[in-house]
């Protein structure tokens, strides 16, 4: 029993960096539908530049997270602005395709190149800290990540439901001509849009550092459990995003605890099939 509650725990915890990264991918394509395959890449330069902020500054790895999610939110701005809104005016989905696929390969190669393909971390006072909870041990370091990501995730859904900002995300995400008719700046929308799942994709970039190893691929498996958490909690849905990623992380540590770690990758991939073709026949057969 405590060995299966502390599975629980690290699925948890490792859920919630699904969650934020599904939230992320979520957020661009509720609004724009694209998907964003670079996504992954930008938690990767997320954690770039947390090692950066930390090794010229000496800054603390949480305190870096403000700091990244606004350096990271202004990347996305010009990347939305310079690249994906020529795209979108193709109105293909196979140049989308290329552009985000192309620019994921350039900011991993391009992390290859710059910092080499070491594995770095940054050590904390508290790196080797843990906190006993009766049968069940947890890292202070995943633990102050997890709390940060509740937050933020939080956050986000009070800002897109209540925020005149939000609002008119979700208006420009439902009926795009219409929010024009009413006057809302769809093309400012998207440019908010994309900055704010970089954004998101970057903080949890960010609070993985505090115990995750950093290297140019790092946000590749990242990047791919972001779309199942998007397919599996519904296109759009930022709460169905949550707890998707949270069944995520979970199903992966059973699966490790009760078959065996190396399966745990190929279980994730065949749910995802099996969820994918039972929402067909359930469309199909509502035809």
């Amino acid at each position: 029993m405590s060995t299966f509650l502390q599975a629980c725990v690290n699925g948890l915890l490792m859920g919630g960096f699904y969650s934020l990264m599904g939230m992320g991918q979520n957020v661009i394509f509720g609004v724009m539908k694209i998907v964003n395959f670079c996504h992954g890449e930008m938690l990767m330069v997320g954690m770039y530049l947390t090692w950066l902020l930390h090794q010229t500054f000496g800054l603390d790895p949480y305190l870096c997270v403000p700091i990244v999610a606004v350096i990271m939110f202004c990347l996305g701005a010009v990347i939305q602005h310079t690249l994906i809104t020529p795209a979108l005016g193709t109105k293909s989905f196979t140049n989308l395709l290329f552009l985000t696929v192309g620019l994921g390969l350039l900011l991993s190669n391009g992390a290859l190149v710059l910092f080499g393909s070491e594995y770095r971390t940054i050590p904390t006072s508290y790196s080797m800290t843990y906190i006993n909870l009766g049968p069940v041990t947890m890292a202070l370091p995943r633990l102050i990540s997890f709390g940060v990501l509740l937050v933020v995730s939080i956050a986000l859904f009070v800002f897109l439901k209540y925020t005149t900002i939000g609002k008119q995300i979700r208006a420009v995400s439902q009926n795009p001509i219409g929010a024009e008719v009413v006057g809302i700046n769809t093309k400012r929308i998207y440019v908010l849009t994309y900055g704010l799942g970089v954004a998101l994709a970057g903080v949890a970039g960010a609070l993985l550092t505090g115990f995750y190893t950093i290297f140019p691929t790092a946000g590749a498996s990242f990047g791919f459990r972001a779309l199942i958490v998007v397919v599996v909690g519904g296109l759009g849905s930022i709460p169905g995003a949550f707890f998707a990623g949270i069944f995520l992380g979970l199903l992966e540590t059973m699966v490790a605890l009760f078959i065996s770690p190396s399966y745990s990758d190929l279980i994730v991939f065949v749910t995802f099939i099996v969820i994918l073709v039972v929402r067909q026949l359930i469309v199909l057969r509502r035809k």
